[in-house]
C-alpha cells in the first residue's frame, strides 16, 4: 500500500543555547508520530520558503498538515500581509493545496490559519467557564466538545459529545467562507471546522494529536486524512 507524503509547515521557537537563545524551525514529535502511525510519510517544510521555490516539491506532496504555534497576526484577518512570514506562507500554501483539491488537516493554530485564509476573523478568549489555556504549572486542560449532527466529523467519530485537549487563547470570531462549524465548546468557542464542499479539509482547535491514546475515535479522522492523501 502506497505511503502518502504529508507536508508539515514548521513552527518557530527560541531555545536556550549556552549564553544565548537560538532560533530554530521545528515540528513536535507528536505530529510526526501521528502521521507515521497511520501510514503516511511526514516531510517538514521550513516556513522561510516561498510558494514559487517549492512548487516542484509541492506537486509531489499528497496532503498538508498545519500545526500549532505562535499567534496568528490580526493583520491576516484584514486580508493584509503579516509581519510574520509563517502566517503569509501558511495561508499561501493552504490556498495552493485547496486549489489542487488535496486534503488539509489543521490543528490549533492550523484551524485559525484556515479560517483567516477563508476570509474569517479571530478573537481573544476573555473570561470563560471553559479553561482553554495551559495551567501555570504546565497542566494541559481537557474539556468536552459538542459535535454537530450530519457533519463529516460526526460521521467519522460517531459521537455527539467528545473530549479534547485545549491550549489556546485565540479563537474563531467570524467563520470563513466555504467552512462550516462541526464542533463547539459549551462556552460557544468553535472547536472544529470543515469544508462545506467535497474536498477533505478539517481542523480542530484542540490538540487531537495528544489525545489519540485515550480518545481513539480521533484516529478515524487521521485514517481518513491519510486515505484521502493516498487516493487523491
Amino acid at each position: 500500500m502506497r505511503q502518502p507524503i504529508v507536508g508539515i509547515i514548521s513552527s518557530n521557537e527560541l531555545i536556550e543555547k549556552g549564553m544565548y537563545k537560538k532560533p530554530i524551525h521545528d515540528v513536535n514529535d507528536d505530529y510526526l508520530n501521528m502521521i507515521y502511525k497511520y501510514g503516511g510519510v511526514p516531510i517538514i517544510i521550513p516556513n522561510t520558503n516561498t510558494l514559487v521555490s517549492l512548487k516542484p516539491i509541492l506537486d509531489k506532496i499528497d496532503a498538508l498538515l498545519l500545526i500549532g504555534g505562535e499567534d496568528v497576526s490580526y493583520m491576516c484577518c484584514l486580508g493584509k500581509k503579516s509581519k510574520n512570514q509563517r502566517d503569509n506562507f501558511e495561508i499561501e500554501i493552504y490556498n495552493y493545496f485547496k486549489k489542487n483539491k488535496k486534503p488539509v488537516l489543521g490543528i490549533c493554530r492550523g484551524l485559525q490559519i484556515i479560517n483567516v485564509a477563508e476570509g474569517g476573523t479571530l478573537k481573544n478568549i476573555e473570561d470563560s467557564k471553559v479553561n482553554h489555556k495551559i495551567g501555570t504549572d504546565g497542566w494541559i486542560n481537557y474539556h468536552e466538545i459538542k459535535i454537530i449532527n450530519n457533519t463529516k466529523l460526526e460521521k467519522l467519530i460517531s459521537k455527539t459529545v467528545y473530549t479534547v485537549s485545549s491550549v489556546h487563547h485565540q479563537a474563531i470570531d467570524k467563520l470563513g467562507e466555504s467552512l462550516i462549524v462541526s464542533a463547539t465548546a459549551s462556552d460557544g468557542v468553535i472547536e472544529a471546522i470543515e469544508s462545506s464542499d467535497d474536498v477533505f479539509i478539517i481542523a480542530f482547535q484542540g490538540h487531537i494529536e495528544k489525545c489519540l491514546n485515550n480518545y481513539d475515535e480521533y484516529s478515524n479522522v487521521i485514517e481518513k486524512f491519510i486515505d484521502e492523501a493516498r487516493n487523491g
